[in-house]
């Protein structure tokens, strides 16, 4: 039986791809001795030390996301069992997702390598769906038996459901998140336009490596129903917004990361009680089932976004009905508790 678990991470331990599975360990009971540690060599040595000071008592050791040095570096000193928490590649997130090298250039082949030795090292490595799975198995030639679907889930502390904080009059669409290829946010600009006298609002939170471009897209249309807010929003006021709007909108670009991918926020509106309104891409569905857990459009097709949302917005009772039933699947598979507990259970496997 589980009873201790290292925790190290190069990443913030409060970050929620990390602070989830934290969590959710300890709501199982387990104790997690827990340390960020800073990149380069100095980090290194003080993830052995930490390692080397807690290895006695503990079952098992979790390396955190986006960590992948600690992973291969620590494997020749430990002898327990190492799960890496994945969630998706260096390779995917930096070259595929924000085009910051070409994939045969020096620095593509090193994004590659680290996940590829990262994987390798570690007896179990946890990924967000099953085509990431599919995904890593043929670019890093990863074992299928060592790789796990896990669903991220979401800080709970951050975001959940608040009947006291009452909807806007205007009903309101809200759109969140980096603007990055895959988001589509330009299709919200364009469905805005589309909606502009249905008395239907927009609020646009986000900035990002498409920022121009979107807001240039913004000032030749000029919605009169689209407020774009750049600025930082601290989680209060995030949720309280949030939980003011009607419908929340998830990834609706026509792109490949959509194939394997789930963003964080269709947890965090599952969390609230939202009704989430998204492409129509396999990554997504492998969660969500359209018209019964959340509502879907056409990939890159503001027209099709925007009938979806005037039919939203026409059906109070049906949109509040998909609302409930995602409430509920986030309540019965995907609190960080059950998750955890699912992660423990094929740990024991191993």
């Amino acid at each position: 039986m589980i009873k201790k678990i290292i925790y190290l991470s190069n990443t913030r331990l409060d970050y929620s791809l990390n602070a989830v599975l934290i969590k959710g360990l300890r709501e199982n009971n387990i104790q997690v001795a827990d340390i960020r540690v800073q990149k380069g060599v100095l980090g290194l040595a003080k993830a052995l030390a930490f390692y080397r000071c807690n290895s006695k008592d503990a079952d098992l050791v979790i390396v955190g996301y986006n960590s992948q040095p600690v992973a291969f570096f620590l494997r020749p000193f430990c002898r327990k069992k190492i799960i890496y928490n994945a969630v998706l590649s260096e390779y995917e997130r930096m070259v595929i997702s924000r085009q910051l090298a070409r994939k045969l250039s020096l620095k593509g082949v090193y994004y590659w390598l680290l996940d590829l030795l990262a994987t390798h090292s570690a007896d179990l490595t946890l990924v967000e769906s099953n085509e990431q799975v599919n995904f890593f198995n043929k670019l890093f030639k990863v074992s299928r038996k060592k790789l796990y679907r896990n669903w991220i889930g979401c800080d709970e502390d951050k975001f959940y459901h608040d009947s006291s904080i009452p909807k806007r009059d205007v009903f309101t669409v809200l759109f969140r998140g980096a603007l990055m290829p895959e988001a589509g946010a330009e299709y919200v600009v364009k469905a805005a336009k589309i909606l502009e006298d249905k008395n239907i609002n927009f609020i646009l939170i986000g900035g990002g490596l498409l920022l121009e471009k979107t807001q240039k897209l913004i000032k030749e249309l000029a919605p009169k129903n689209l407020k774009h807010i750049t600025d930082y929003v601290p989680y209060d006021a995030l949720r309280t917004m949030m939980q003011s709007c009607h419908i929340s909108l998830g990834q609706l670009s026509h792109h490949v990361r959509l194939k394997r991918t789930l963003p964080h926020k269709i947890y965090e509106t599952l969390a609230m009680g939202l009704p989430y309104l998204t492409s129509a891409n396999t990554g997504v569905l492998e969660l969500l089932t359209p018209d019964e857990t959340c509502l879907t459009c056409n990939p890159a097709d503001e027209r099709s976004l925007a009938d979806k949302i005037l039919w939203a917005k026409d059906n109070p009772q049906e949109l509040e009905k998909i609302a409930e039933n995602g409430h509920q699947l986030y309540q019965k598979k995907l609190r960080s508790a059950v998750l955890a507990k699912n992660l423990l259970n094929k740990i024991g496997e191993l």
